[in-house]
C-alpha cells in the first residue's frame, strides 16, 4: 500500500481527524510517521470538509514553524489530489510516554510509576517544548502522555518530542470548531478549557503537565477520589514540599498557577536539587541493604525463543495487568573477567557492557553474531536472551530507582531486546529499570545484552 510517495508499513493510530501510519520514505527508506486527513463521519458532519482541511494544514504549519529539540519536526506536506488524501510526514519515534507508563484507554486505571529522576527529566523537557510554543503565541491544548514521544538516545529515558498539534490554538485565531465541541483529553484538560476551550491560554498546558508529572510519580491521576492526595503520603522518597508545587500546578483557577513554563521549570529545578540531597541521605542509611528478597528461588528461565501474540503474551510470560512479572526468578550477579557477569543462581553468563548503541532487532542479531565471531569472553555461544531470562535482571520491586546499590549492569541501558517475536514485524523487549515487558516494531532501537549458558 502506498500513499503519495510513501510505502505504508503499518497503522500507528487513528483519531477523529484521521490516521497516522508508519511509512518508508522513497529512495532512502527512512521510517517516518505519516498523518492522513481521514476524518470520522461525525467530524465531517459537525465541521465540514473545508474546515477540516484548514485545521489539518494548520497543524502541519504550526509544527513546521517551530524549531526546537522538544518539538517533533515536520518533514513533508502534500495537499493530495488524484485519489491521494492530504497528508504530512513527521519524525518517527518508537518511544512513547503513555506506553512507558502503561496507560491504557481506561485512563483511570493505575499506571506504572517512573523514577523521580526520569519523571523530572520528562516534565522539564515537556515544559521546555511548550515554552517555545507559548513564545509564538501557540497553546497546544492536548498535552497528555500519548502525545509525548521519546526519541532514542544512547541511554536514559530519551529526549521528549511533543506531537499532535491538531487542537492547538494560535493567538488571535478564529476557532474552526462546532460550538460545544470538546477540546482536549479527559483527566488531563484544565477546568477552564473544558468550560470554554477558546478562552484557555498557556496555563492550561501547564495544568496538563502537572497532571502528567503527578501520574509519573504516583501511578495515579491527581483528581481520583475528589481531592489531590498529598504526594508524600504516596511516595516514600518525596517530602511534602512537592505538595506546594502540585497545589500551584493543579490549581483550578489559572491565576493561581505558575505564570509560565519557565517559572514552572525553575520550581522543578529547586525540587530536583532537594531530591538529590535527600537521595544522598537515604543512601547513607546502614539498614538499606537488608531489605528482604522478593524473588521466587525455584523458578528457572526458558532459553528457547518463542513467537507469541499480544493477546496471549501476558498469560504466557506470566505478567500482571501492568505487564510486570507476577513472580521473579532469583539471581545473584557476580562480575567476572573478560567483560562478563555471571549469575550464580541460574548459571547464565551475561555480556556486562552490552551494545554501545541502541540497535534495531536485525542489528541486535548482528551484534550477537560479532560476539561469537570474535570469541568474546572466550565464548562462541552468545545469543539474544528470552523474555524469561531478561526478567532475571529485574529487582523484584515494582518501584523504579535502585539508586543506592552498585548495579551489575549499566542502568542507562535499561530497554533490552529479547529473542522472542510477537509477529513478523515486531518483537518483545524488557525494560529492566521499570520492570515490565512490552513489544515494539523491529525497526525500533533498543540496547542488546547478550547471554549464554553455564
Amino acid at each position: 500500500m502506498r500513499i503519495g510517495r510513501y510505502e505504508i508499513r503499518g497503522l500507528l493510530g487513528r483519531g477523529g481527524m484521521g490516521a497516522v501510519y508508519k511509512a518508508a520514505m522513497p529512495v532512502t527508506g527512512r521510517i517516518v510517521a505519516l498523518k492522513v486527513l481521514k476524518a470520522a463521519e461525525i467530524m465531517e458532519d459537525l465541521l465540514g470538509e473545508a474546515a477540516l482541511r484548514e485545521m489539518f494544514f494548520k497543524e502541519a504549519a504550526a509544527m513546521a514553524s517551530i524549531s526546537h529539540a522538544n518539538v517533533a519536526a515536520i518533514l513533508d506536506v502534500d495537499r493530495g489530489g488524484d485519489g491521494t488524501p492530504p497528508h504530512f510526514t513527521m519524525e518517527y519515534y518508537c518511544g512513547n510516554l503513555g506506553v512507558l507508563m502503561g496507560e491504557t484507554y481506561e485512563v483511570e486505571q493505575p499506571s506504572r510509576r517512573l523514577g523521580v529522576d526520569a519523571s523530572l527529566h520528562v516534565a522539564r523537557e515537556m515544559l521546555s517544548g511548550l515554552d517555545r510554543l507559548h513564545f509564538e503565541g501557540m497553546v497546544h491544548r492536548d498535552v497528555k502522555p500519548f502525545n509525548v514521544m521519546l526519541a532514542e538516545d544512547e541511554g536514559g529515558t530519551g529526549t521528549v518530542k511533543l506531537i499532535d498539534f491538531g487542537l492547538s490554538k494560535l493567538r488571535g485565531e478564529t476557532p474552526a470548531r462546532h460550538k460545544g465541541m470538546v477540546v482536549g483529553s479527559p483527566y488531563y484538560t484544565a477546568p477552564e478549557q473544558e468550560a470554554d476551550p477558546d478562552a484557555a491560554d498557556a496555563r492550561a498546558d501547564l495544568f496538563s503537565v502537572g497532571v502528567t508529572l503527578y501520574r509519573m510519580l504516583t501511578g495515579r491521576l491527581p483528581g481520583q477520589g475528589g481531592t489531590v492526595r498529598s504526594i508524600c503520603e504516596i511516595h516514600a522518597d518525596l517530602d511534602c514540599a512537592w505538595d506546594d508545587f502540585f497545589a500551584r500546578a493543579l490549581a483550578p483557577d489559572p491565576a493561581d498557577r505558575f505564570r509560565d513554563a519557565t517559572a514552572m521549570i525553575g520550581e522543578l529545578d529547586r525540587l530536583a536539587a532537594d531530591w538529590r540531597a535527600r537521595r544522598e541521605a537515604v543512601c547513607s542509611a546502614p539498614d538499606l541493604l537488608f531489605e528482604p528478597e522478593r524473588h521466587d528461588p525455584d523458578w528457572r528461565p526458558r532459553s528457547e525463543p518463542v513467537k507469541v501474540g499480544a493477546g496471549a503474551a501476558r498469560a504466557y510470560f506470566d505478567l500482571d495487568g501492568l505487564w510486570r512479572p507476577k513472580e521473579y526468578g532469583f539471581a545473584r550477579f557476580e562480575p567476572a573477567d573478560g567483560g562478563l557477569v555471571r549469575d550464580a543462581v541460574t548459571g547464565l553468563v551475561w555480556e556486562r557492557e552490552g551494545s554501545r548503541y541502541p540497535l534495531t532487532w536485525e542489528r541486535a542479531h548482528a551484534h550477537v553474531a560479532r560476539l561469537n565471531r570474535s570469541g568474546f569472553g572466550g565464548r562462541t555461544d552468545w545469543r539474544l536472551p528470552t523474555v524469561d531470562e531478561l526478567t532475571t535482571l529485574f529487582t523484584g520491586r515494582t518501584e523504579p530507582g535502585e539508586f543506592c546499590l552498585e548495579p551489575a549492569f549499566d542502568p542507562r541501558k535499561s530497554r533490552l531486546w529479547s529473542c522472542d517475536a510477537k509477529a513478523f514485524t515486531a518483537a518483545w523487549y524488557a525494560d529492566a529499570e521499570l520492570g515490565f515487558v512490552w513489544w515494539q516494531d523491529r525497526t525500533c532501537r533498543f540496547f542488546v545484552r547478550a547471554v549464554c549458558g553455564a
